[in-house]
C-alpha cells in the first residue's frame, strides 16, 4: 500500500469517527467502536472540528427514572438500530413528547 493511499484511508477513517461522534455517540463510545485510545480519538475529533468539550451547567437536580431491565434492553436497541447513543434516543423521545404536548395544549 502507498503512503498516499494509506493516508486516504486515514482520512476516511477519522470522518466515520466524526460522523459517528456527531451522531450522538460519546467519546468513550468512540474510542471503543474504532478501537482507539480516549486521547487520540480526542485529537482526532478537536481536527475534525466537531469536538464539544464537556461544560459543567448550573443545575441542581437531575432527571432520574427507575426503568425495568427490559425498557433499558428496548431503549439500547432503539437508539441502535437509530444509530444513536441511549442518551441521544432518550433526550429525542422526551423532546418531542414535550413539542407535542406544548401543541396540543
Amino acid at each position: 500500500m502507498t503512503p498516499e493511499e494509506r493516508h486516504q484511508q486515514m482520512v476516511e477513517r477519522n470522518k466515520r469517527i466524526c460522523d459517528y461522534y456527531v451522531a450522538g455517540h460519546s467519546l468513550k463510545e468512540c474510542s471503543s467502536h474504532f478501537r482507539l485510545g480516549r486521547q487520540r480519538t480526542q485529537q482526532i475529533l478537536e481536527a475534525g472540528g466537531v469536538w464539544k468539550p464537556y461544560v459543567k451547567s448550573n443545575r441542581t437536580s437531575h432527571f432520574r427514572a427507575t426503568i425495568t431491565d427490559e425498557t433499558r434492553a428496548a431503549l439500547e436497541a432503539k437508539a441502535k438500530a437509530n444509530g444513536v447513543s441511549m442518551s441521544k434516543f432518550a433526550s429525542d423521545v422526551l423532546d418531542a413528547a414535550v413539542a407535542d404536548a406544548v401543541v396540543n395544549e
